[in-house]
């Protein structure tokens, strides 16, 4: 070692260190855990970091750190968004403190005073999201709901998941969704059901309570289900009104954003995973995002309001997954619900496929003819593709459509059976003959039946197995709409309309 301190080498490392004790301040404080980061601010909102005495106010899109204290006072509110995609909302009048246990990368919320709101993420085997209040500690790995704190003792109230509460004491209760449990200092931790646990008007009647003296766990229940009669006949005439439409969302994604949209009728209220929706004419969207490598299942629920009336009106759990070497996680799905027959107006070929890499490429074919490639940002994991049934690189005698997914380290494919009903045409007439002609194709050795109709009323019917290159119909004198419509044993068809004048 002493080799090391050379004196020609002693200036060098006075000013390394120097350096070095310069940037330590700056490196330590990059060092402290990235909780997560903040969605949203209303009213006044401070944030005192660690060993900092002042208060200064919390912005939207600053990270929230290890030991950050958060307040929020009154009519005020803010929403943090933790690495995994989970929301803390923090309600009016409440301080919490953000730890993270090193260890295994659970995280502790301390909740000195005040309600939060959260809608937490599965949390990966081993790890989960602690609450800790002066009176208890409450352990989830996955669920949403509200948690109240204040001296007289904690409230937990859930939604949907599970939550294990423990008192100072040791003694521990689990609450389920639709399970809220109230903690007094004489009678302990007591739990009940109802339909309204989680929800904002049981947290309102909380305050209404608390504010008269007249609190209790007995109270709260005996309210709560004044709040059933009154909330659940609401929100099920609202949930029959079925008053939104959403966007579909991808079952896998390797980014780490997904947009939630969809268009509601008029004075819908939506929230997305605790986020209010900004509405437009109806329509909305809102991202849900994630950090980098918190891999796993990602929940999203969406909730409809109006007035007080809220219901879950959609859940989806989509894979953020983990890049491959070899686009293992790649899959191509049509949707083969029903026969896909091609009409009048087409066909429609829809399902849905993910791949790790950007530039795969999707197509469809039927016969020689060949899709534009389907897959853009735009396509979100899902195809919805119409065939033109005046294409005229199909023939009509297909049997499949192919589904073709390239990427650059595989190929997936997939098929479904493609049914072309009985195509029948109006050729022309001959208006000296009285006769109009027809050609009838695409029987399929099936047996199809020709129906005629003049001005509206059926005239002339007849059985073909095979197609017709020319048939004929008779005219009647003067000028009338002829119509033609074929249908086959599946009551599959086709028509044709058209209007000639006899000149006999």
């Amino acid at each position: 070692m002493k080799l090391f301190f050379l004196k020609t080498k002693f200036s060098l490392t006075r000013i390394l260190l120097a350096s070095l004790l310069t940037l330590s301040p700056a490196l330590a404080a990059n060092d402290v855990a990235a909780i997560g980061k903040v969605r949203y601010t209303l009213g006044e909102v401070t944030v005192q970091k660690m060993k900092k005495k002042n208060w200064n106010p919390l912005r939207v899109g600053i990270q929230v750190r290890e030991n950050d204290l958060i307040r929020t006072l009154v009519e005020s509110e803010a929403g943090i968004a933790l690495s995994d995609g989970s929301l803390i909302t923090i309600e009016e009048n409440t301080t919490i403190q953000f730890e993270v246990a090193v260890q295994n990368q659970s995280k502790t919320i301390n909740i000195p005073s005040g309600r939060i709101f959260f809608d937490v993420q599965r949390q990966k085997e081993g790890r989960e999201l602690q609450f800790k209040t002066g009176t208890a500690t409450a352990a989830i790995r996955g669920t949403n709901g509200f948690i109240e704190s204040s001296p007289e003792g904690i409230v937990v109230s859930l939604e949907s998941g599970k939550m294990l509460v423990t008192d100072a004491k040791g003694n521990a209760l689990e609450v389920n969704g639709g399970e809220t449990l109230v903690q007094e200092k004489k009678a302990g931790m007591k739990k009940f059901k109802t339909p309204s646990s989680g929800s904002k008007s049981l947290a309102k009647e909380i305050s209404k309570q608390k504010e008269s003296n007249s609190f209790s766990a007995e109270n709260l229940e005996k309210q709560s289900q004044e709040l059933d009669k009154k909330n659940s006949a609401a929100a099920d005439s609202l949930a029959k009104a079925k008053p939104c439409e959403f966007d579909e969302i991808p079952q896998k994604t390797s980014a780490t954003e997904v947009l939630v949209s969809g268009k509601c009728h008029a004075k819908v209220r939506v929230k997305v995973n605790g986020i209010e929706a900004e509405m437009d004419q109806g329509k909305f969207s809102v991202p849900v995002n994630w950090e980098s490598g918190t891999y796993g299942a990602k929940r999203i629920r969406v909730k409809c309001a109006v007035d007080d009336a809220e219901f879950l009106c959609q859940e989806n759990i989509l894979e953020y997954i983990e890049p491959t070497a070899n686009d293992d996680n790649a899959f191509l799905r049509i949707n083969k619900s029903k026969a896909l027959v091609m009409n009048a107006n087409g066909l429609k070929i829809r399902g849905e496929f993910f791949s790790e890499d950007p530039a795969a490429k999707l197509t469809i074919q039927l016969g020689e003819w060949t899709s534009e490639n389907l897959n853009s940002k735009k396509a979100n994991g899902f195809f919805d593709y119409e065939i033109s049934s005046e294409n005229p690189k199909i023939q009509g005698n297909e049997k499949f459509a192919v589904v073709k997914l390239e990427s650059k380290f595989k190929t997936l494919t997939d098929s479904i059976a493609i049914l072309f009903p009985p195509q029948v045409r109006i050729l022309g007439a001959s208006p000296g003959q009285c006769q109009f002609h027809f050609s009838l194709s695409r029987t399929n050795g099936k047996k199809v039946q020709v129906n005629e109709s003049v001005d509206g009323v059926p005239t002339t019917s007849q059985t073909f197995s095979a197609d017709v290159p020319k048939g004929n119909f008779p005219m009647l004198p003067g000028t009338h709409v002829y119509k033609i419509f074929v249908t086959d044993e599946s009551n599959h068809g086709s028509e044709a309309t058209e209007t000639f004048t006899c000149e006999e």
